[in-house]
């Protein structure tokens, strides 16, 4: 009897711990800060000893006041082993800039419902060299303790704000390089894409720029074409970028036929065109061309016997 009481005890036990341990996923969920940042960039062209200056705005989407520090970082994205890294504390020549910020409202609190305007102005000094310089504006955890005053901090979060991207007048190298371009000749389903890696060989950052085009095989009327709002990415200086311009079904790509697809990228005086037929043929009719062709060539060999048996 005492075995069984144990027993019961001990998984009552454990299904209040899941209780338990659901309520309180739902109560931080309840309790989580959601932060909204406008604008989410900045692009000024600066000579040396300029001064810049702008705002952002911080909303408090959540229910909890949040309580912050506002700090420039360097920053810096480019690609890794095919994925995108973003680095916020890598210094280089191209991340001056985050020492010439200085911030009006450095660090303050904001209520649920409402925003925070922070302003900053950028200080160029005068013997700044020519070429882009890139950094963060950090919104992160204050250094008061917000847990003793109701609020909750944004380290629970992650650190949010805009980037600059200045390039500073003097010697400018514009060079790069498109290190590849494709278009995948053969698809089971959509989408029909086109991708590009490109490398930024200059001192300054670059627009990578990507239309693509479709038709189909025997008409040169496109079906879809991205030319009025060509996709573009920022390349960074000694940054490399890997980008893909799609056509999805959702947005009326086709899930069956034959296409020409012509592909265009453009970075600084660097460009490649590329044209190639795409084939969209889903697996079912693969399978049933496949069992037809099977299904013929069984009935040639049965027709074969049959004549030589006629014959013989």
């Amino acid at each position: 009897m005492n075995k069984h009481l144990s027993k019961i005890v001990i998984v009552l036990g454990i299904f209040v711990s899941g209780l338990v341990g659901i309520f309180h996923t739902e109560d931080a969920v309840a309790s989580q800060v959601y932060l909204n940042v406008t604008p989410v960039s900045f692009h000024y062209t600066l000579d040396p000893g300029d001064s810049q200056s702008g705002n952002f705005l911080v909303s408090n989407k959540g229910d909890k006041t949040i309580y912050y520090e506002a700090k420039a970082v360097p920053y810096y994205a480019t690609e890794e082993d095919g994925n995108m890294k973003v680095f916020y504390d890598q210094k280089s020549s191209h991340t001056e800039i985050a020492d010439w910020v200085t911030f009006e409202n450095q660090s303050g609190q904001i209520e649920p419902g409402s925003s925070a305007e922070i302003k900053f102005t950028i200080d160029v000094p005068s013997d700044a060299h020519g070429g882009g310089q890139y950094a963060a504006l950090i919104v992160s955890n204050s250094s008061e303790n917000p847990r003793e005053t109701g609020g909750i901090s944004i380290s629970e979060v992650a650190n949010i704000g805009p980037v600059v991207y200045a390039k500073i007048n003097g010697d400018i190298v514009t060079k790069g390089e498109i290190i590849s371009h494709d278009i995948q000749g053969f698809r089971f389903e959509p989408p029909i894409s086109a991708t590009s890696i490109v490398k930024n060989e200059g001192n300054v950052h670059a627009e990578a720029i990507y239309t693509m085009r479709v038709y189909p095989l025997f008409s040169d009327e496109s079906i879809y074409s991205n030319e009025e709002r060509p996709a573009s990415i920022t390349v960074l200086p000694g940054a490399t970028r890997y980008y893909s311009v799609t056509w999805t079904a959702d947005k009326g790509a086709p899930s069956i036929g034959v296409y020409k697809v012509k592909s265009e990228v453009q970075m600084f005086d660097q460009f490649s065109t590329l044209e190639k037929i795409v084939i969209i043929c889903p697996m079912w009719v693969m399978i049933t061309v496949g069992a037809f062709i099977v299904a013929l060539i069984f009935w040639i060999i049965i027709r074969v016997k049959s004549r030589k048996a006629e014959i013989a």
